[in-house]
Formats: structure tokens, sequence, C-alpha cells
């Protein structure tokens, strides 16, 4: 009977075992579509009945490994939402949304050195062409607001819209 217990504790380790490798197998399949952050892998991997324990445990791995990088993901997401004209409002409350810091979130927008009243002129110049009136001023600002850019860069922009028209 001893022998049996002692069987059965091997097969309860292994059996906890592939979960972990197959936990970090399935966040590298993810991590090789595009980079995430770790608290995302976390919440992926808890959606394919992975415990959180395991989940972490497969994530720290990972980091450790060189595979998982929050810094390096927000550097890709910050890059990625300027060249899609989002401002900094939006992409701060994203990465947030995604379980980054807010020292890292700010680093991250630092790094990237973006002129946001440049880049909202340039949404602006997209989003319309021609003279202003006061419909299409309000219809710019609502859009730029929900674009992320705040009152005063989508302010400037507009202002420009209007001295270049």
């Amino acid at each position: 009977m001893a022998s049996q217990h002692t069987g059965d504790s091997t097969a309860d380790a292994s059996a906890s075992a592939p979960d972990l490798n197959e936990a970090q197998a399935i966040a590298l399949r993810y991590l090789g579509r595009r980079e995430y952050a770790a608290v995302e892998l976390v919440r992926k991997l808890q959606q394919r009945d992975i415990e959180e324990a395991t989940a972490w445990q497969a994530i720290e791995a990972l980091q450790a490994a060189g595979l998982q990088s929050d810094t390096r993901f927000a550097e890709a997401f910050v890059r990625q939402r300027v060249g899609s004209f989002n401002g900094p409002i939006k992409i701060r409350a994203q990465l947030r949304q995604r379980g980054l810091g807010d020292a890292l979130i700010e680093r991250a927008l630092g790094e990237q050195d973006t002129d946001w009243h440049a880049l909202a002129v340039d949404w602006a110049a997209r989003k319309h062409r021609g003279a202003l009136d006061e419909k299409q001023r309000a219809r710019l600002y609502r859009g730029g607001r929900s674009r992320g850019f705040s009152h005063d860069q989508i302010m400037r922009a507009i202002d420009r819209l209007r001295d270049s028209a």
C-alpha cells in the first residue's frame, strides 16, 4: 500500500507539471502573435481554465527567459497607438486596463518622444478639409476627445486648421 501511495503522489506532481508547461506553451503561442502585458496573459490563461497561481508562474518563467516584458509591450503599444493617431489620454487608459503601472506608462510615453499637438493637427487634417463652421468644429472636438487628445491639443489643431484654410 505504501508504494501505491508513493505512486499517487508522483502522479499528482506530474499532473501539476504539465499544467505549468501547458500554460507556458499557451502563453508562448500568444506572444508569437504580438506582445502582451503580464496581466493580459494571466487573464487569457485563466480563460483557458489555468489556475491564477500557475499562470503567474508561467509568466514569471517567460519573463526570466526574456520572452515577456511589460516594458517592451508598453513601448510597442504606444508606438502602434501613436501611429493610429491616438492621444496620450486614451493610450494611458488603455495601458492601465492592461495592468501596467503609471511609472511604466509614463516612461513608455516619454520614450516615444511624440509631439502630441502635431499629432492632433495631423489627425484633424485627415478628418477635415476646407473651411470650418461651428458644427464641424464641434464634430472635430468630440472626435479628438474620443481619440484621447486633451482640450488644449484639440483646440490648437482646430485653430491651425482654421488658420490654414
